[in-house]
């Protein structure tokens, strides 16, 4: 009897596997790329009236025994590595509170130049109560989105303080901007999420369409070239090269596991393979960031030389 040819499809599909992240990170890239032209403030002039127009205000927090104990053990291993693999940057060398004072100019520099204003800027600032007054008090965010998404992002804020892990994050229902890295790049990436918000009419109604598929990516490419444009326009080359490999690793990695709800809820999908896909998505566009930075130094060195 004759043989019946194999089906190929599920072999072709694992082998074209790496090419098609590497092709959804390019895609990725080439629309969270930077423009040659920077906006400054908001798109919408009809909103401008309707923004705060109170100064930013930035508050330091002090010391916090329990948290400052968590803090110690959690980033241990963290700061272990970097003992092990020291990083070429020069302002590795300086202490964390230096680093993290640059993280917070180069943010409220760039709410400053876009005229955002209203923010409340926590540095290692832990106080759920005042928190949740500043909740209670934005009138921007309707009550509905406010005391349902708002109150889950609150909770979230008591138990995985950001103080303790690290990171840095933008807070609409409070309009918080918590800093707590010692990243310039973070930290005006999370400042890019002020501008976006500030550009929406119904604010409450935006951040809870982005908790759907896809909504995600289309912000964060957007705030991506924001932030990078930035950069660029106000030749800010060190910015830049902190930004690209981690702006495209993060694009990267959600492109390609927003990229997995399509898949056909026939087809079996072992738990692990989306955060394997989503680590590869963004390894491939830490790397594709990495290189634009290395040929953006590159044409400014030449610029310098001639």
């Amino acid at each position: 009897m004759p043989k019946t040819p194999r089906n190929r499809t599920t072999s072709s599909a694992k082998t074209n596997q790496p090419y098609a992240i590497a092709a959804l990170v390019v895609a990725c890239s080439a629309a969270g790329c930077a423009r040659d032209t920077y906006q400054y403030g908001i798109s919408k002039a009809d909103l401008k009236s309707r923004l705060p127009n109170t100064p930013n205000l930035i508050v330091v927090g002090g010391p916090h025994p329990n948290l400052d104990a968590m803090e110690r053990k959690i980033q241990y291993p963290v700061k272990l590595l970097r003992s092990w693999f020291p990083s070429k940057d020069p302002t590795a060398k300086l202490s964390d509170e230096e680093r993290r004072l640059n993280a917070v100019k180069t943010a409220s520099d760039y709410l400053d130049a876009n005229g955002l204003q209203g923010i409340n800027i926590d540095v290692r600032e832990y106080n759920p109560s005042e928190q949740w007054s500043r909740l209670r008090n934005n009138r921007r965010i309707a009550p509905f989105w406010k005391y349902t998404g708002g109150t889950m992002c609150h909770l979230g804020y008591c138990l995985l303080p950001g103080r303790v892990f690290g990171y840095d994050k933008y807070n609409a229902y409070t309009n918080t901007l918590s800093i707590n890295s010692t990243s310039p790049s973070r930290a005006i990436a999370q400042a890019g999420y002020v501008k976006k918000i500030y550009d929406q009419r119904y604010p409450g109604t935006y951040i809870a369409a982005n908790l759907l598929p896809v909504f995600p990516l289309f912000r964060d490419m957007s705030v991506t070239s924001d932030v990078l444009t930035y950069a660029k326009v106000n030749e800010d080359l060190p910015l830049e090269k902190q930004l690209l490999p981690e702006a495209y690793g993060r694009l990267g990695g959600d492109m390609v596991s927003q990229a997995t709800f399509f898949i056909p809820s026939s087809t079996y999908v072992p738990f692990y393979v989306t955060p394997l896909l989503s680590g590869a998505g963004s390894a491939v566009g830490s790397v594709t960031g990495k290189a634009i930075a290395d040929q953006r130094q590159t044409e400014s060195t030449n610029r310098i030389l001639r």
